[in-house]
């Protein structure tokens, strides 16, 4: 099996593309905004996501923009994949200012052609070895398997935060944190390949709780 980043973090499930992982950018909107809103349907109450992970990027859209600035306006973290057509920017949702982008790179911290430039940060993405359906496990590559590493990091900071009796840490400073304690990798500071550098969670918790 594998060991997850956050392993008492509670999932929600909220399924927005098809079993070929094709769909449209409005699925995903009405994704981001159920996750928001949570079981009960409401916002802003206890059982809201706190942190949205998206393994997946397409086109712009206003509707997809409009769903991300409702879930930020709700103080959610939202982390997505930069997407893997060897682009110059990552793809959308984590085209965006409110998403965290996260870039791939391999066991040997090099970045692989395919993984989109200029991310906020990268994280593991290259031969992961992960769960698969029909209860299996596999191993995989893609900015999609390096989004939730970051995503876990995300709800870790929250809920040592929660414990400690502190409250949630905002979207911005969330990000703020992830690039300030991201390994520097490539040129010094942020650059085009890596963004702001490897996750390191050791480092980022201890932040979040200072």
């Amino acid at each position: 099996g594998v060991a997850g980043v956050a392993p008492k973090a509670v999932l929600y499930a909220v399924r927005v593309l098809d079993a070929s992982g094709s769909g449209y950018v409005s699925d995903v909107a009405k994704g981001i905004i159920e996750a928001v809103n949570g079981p009960d349907n409401t916002p802003g109450t206890n059982d809201d996501a706190d942190v949205i992970s998206m393994s997946l990027g397409g086109p712009n859209s206003i509707t997809l923009y409009n769903a991300v600035k409702y879930a930020y306006n709700y103080s959610i973290t939202m982390v997505a994949a930069a997407g893997n057509e060897g682009a110059s920017s990552p793809s959308c949702p984590a085209c965006y200012s409110q998403v965290i982008a996260v870039g791939a790179i391999d066991a040997n911290y090099n970045v692989p052609s395919w993984s989109n430039r200029n991310p906020d940060i990268v994280a593991p993405g290259v031969n992961i070895l992960s769960t698969w359906p029909k209860n299996r496990y596999a191993y995989a590559s893609g900015t999609s398997m390096a989004c939730p590493h970051v995503s876990g990091v995300v709800a870790l900071m929250q809920a040592l935060r929660l414990a400690s009796g502190k409250q949630k840490l905002s979207p911005d400073e969330v990000e703020m944190v992830l690039t300030t304690t991201a390994i520097d990798l490539g040129n010094e500071g942020y650059d085009e390949v890596y963004g702001s550098g490897l996750v390191n969670a050791s480092a980022a918790v201890s932040l979040a709780l200072s």
